[in-house]
């Protein structure tokens, strides 16, 4: 189904998709006049709906869908899947020429795949000047992080004791741990995010080190 361009627009604060576009759609992206949000909302209110891929809980996604309509009357429909379903979806429509979704919204390194693959297009909000600079992975403006995840430790209260829980990320390669520590295999936010701390080469032997 090929979808007119306004909708995308209307909600661009995540990552617009791109391959259904067309230079006319770009000027729509990239409109900074003062009368920018009227026109959005206008050409949405056309179309009726934005249809949103993304990875947040359906409690998330039904307060920001309820807001959204309230402000703009557009409805927002919500498809909710897995990192993995929505770039896989995503790329089976690419090559159907199929071009359901307007906005993407799941984790950095699976936007980064649509990247890569130039399903995602530049756009513009006003919103993005009172953003940090860090919320723009290559510095491009094809997506932005919208939310942080926290990475912390869980255990099990009845094998561990309060105080023998380890204080740094290094505590967890005392000898005490051996066997007893599990990690998701795909986690490689959580891998990313500690190697980048520690700084790369300290980070990628703290983990072999780890894994050993």
């Amino acid at each position: 189904m090929k979808r007119p361009p306004c909708l995308a627009a209307a909600l661009a604060c995540l990552a617009v998709a791109a391959f259904a576009q067309t230079p006319s759609s770009r000027d729509i992206y990239m409109y900074q006049g003062a009368d920018r949000e009227a026109r959005l909302v206008a050409g949405a209110k056309k179309e009726r709906q934005v249809v949103l891929y993304s990875t947040m809980t359906v409690a998330d996604g039904k307060a920001l869908a309820t807001a959204f309509e309230q402000k703009h009357g557009v409805r927002v429909n919500h498809w909710r899947g897995s990192a993995e379903k929505i770039v896989s979806r995503a790329l089976a429509e690419a090559r159907a020429r199929r071009h359901e979704a307007d906005v993407f919204e799941t984790s950095s390194h699976r936007i980064e795949a649509l990247y890569r693959e130039r399903l995602l297009e530049d756009f513009h909000t006003p919103v993005l000047r009172d953003i940090v600079p860090e919320a723009f992975p290559r510095g491009h403006g094809q997506y932005v992080a919208d939310r942080f995840a926290f990475f912390v430790m869980g255990y099990n209260t009845s094998l561990v004791k309060r105080e023998e829980l380890p204080a740094t990320y290094e505590d967890l390669l005392h000898p005490r741990w051996t066997g007893r520590i599990t990690i998701e295999g795909t986690d490689v936010l959580w891998f990313a995010a500690v190697a980048k701390a520690m700084g790369e080469e300290k980070g990628i032997a703290y983990f072999r080190k780890l894994a050993a």
